[in-house]
Order: structure tokens, then C-alpha cells, then sequence
């Protein structure tokens, strides 16, 4: 099958999404900690019954180091998907394009329990068989459930220097 896809199917394709929704969750995450974490030097001073500002400027350069730190400790997992994506967009067009049926489910446990797809195909005179990232889950966090994607064809490519499969979308 050619590769006829274009910039907007890959922005929206299942690889994408399922990696800006990690960017998205960790920013979330992090700004959730920020914030819940700002009031701590507040209730510091208010229970001591001292309201100094010397006390206030000192637990506000704490807050600020941890959120950096916590900041640089997200922001590499962010950078990393960042760069996973602009690898897709760069050299999607060098990839094959192939459909296939998503029917040989897996467990990832290095994603919490996600499911991942084992795909074969046939490059010519050779079957190879890939894996899917673990795009798949239950949980409440989870962008795509296994219910929408399984026994379900699927357009695809295949990235032969990653031997992986991105799942590009559904055909209906």
C-alpha cells in the first residue's frame, strides 16, 4: 500500500495523540504540584504565629527549587515525547504503509498495564512481525480503550530502524 498520508493524518493519528496526551497529563501533573505545593510555606508561617517576610522569602525559595527540580525531572519525560513525535512528522513518508488487524493483544507492564498489539506483515516476500506501542488501556487517564481498536483494521506504519508499527487510524 502507498504512503499517501499527509502532515494532518499523522498530527492525527493514534501515535500522536497517544504522545501529546502523555505531554498533556505530565504538564497537568506538574501544575497540580505546583500549586498544591505553593501554600505549604504559608501554613509554615501561619502556625508558627511569625508572619516575617524573611520566613516567607526563605519557604518560597524552597518551593521554587522543588518545582524545578520536579520541573526538570517532567520535563525530560516531555522533551522525550516531543522528540518522538517531531521523529514521526520528519520521516513518516520513508515509512511503509501497510492495513492490518489489530488481534494479537499484549500486556505491557512497563506502561501500567496497557495494551500493546503484536501486528504481521508482509514486506514483500518476508513476514515480520511488530509491535504496536502500548496505546491501549481502561484506566480513566487512557485517550483510546481496547474496545474501539480490537479485531478492528487499521492503517499503519512501519518504521523499520524502531521496529515498530504506528497505528495511523481506523478503517471504516
Amino acid at each position: 500500500m502507498g504512503n499517501d498520508l499527509s502532515i494532518e493524518d499523522i498530527k492525527n493519528s493514534v501515535e500522536y495523540q497517544w504522545r501529546q496526551h502523555h505531554v498533556k497529563t505530565l504538564l497537568i501533573v506538574w501544575l497540580i504540584l505546583a500549586a498544591a505545593t505553593l501554600f505549604i510555606p504559608f501554613t509554615m508561617i501561619a502556625t508558627n504565629g511569625d508572619y516575617e517576610l524573611e520566613f516567607l522569602g526563605f519557604g518560597m525559595l524552597i518551593w521554587v527549587c522543588c518545582i524545578a527540580s520536579y520541573g526538570l525531572l517532567f520535563g525530560g519525560f516531555i522533551l522525550y515525547y516531543y522528540l518522538k513525535n517531531r521523529y514521526l512528522l520528519k520521516n513518516y513518508k520513508n515509512f511503509t504503509c501497510y492495513e492490518v488487524i489489530l488481534d494479537n493483544l499484549s500486556t505491557s507492564y512497563a506502561y501500567k498495564g496497557s495494551i500493546y498489539y503484536t501486528v504481521k506483515i508482509v514486506d514483500g516476500e518476508t513476514t515480520k512481525t511488530v509491535d504496536t506501542n502500548p496505546y491501549f488501556s481502561n484506566l480513566w487517564l487512557s485517550k483510546f480503550t481496547p474496545s474501539d481498536y480490537n479485531n478492528k483494521k487499521v492503517i499503519g506504519l512501519y518504521d523499520g530502524n524502531a521496529e515498530k508499527f504506528y497505528i495511523i487510524k481506523k478503517v471504516d
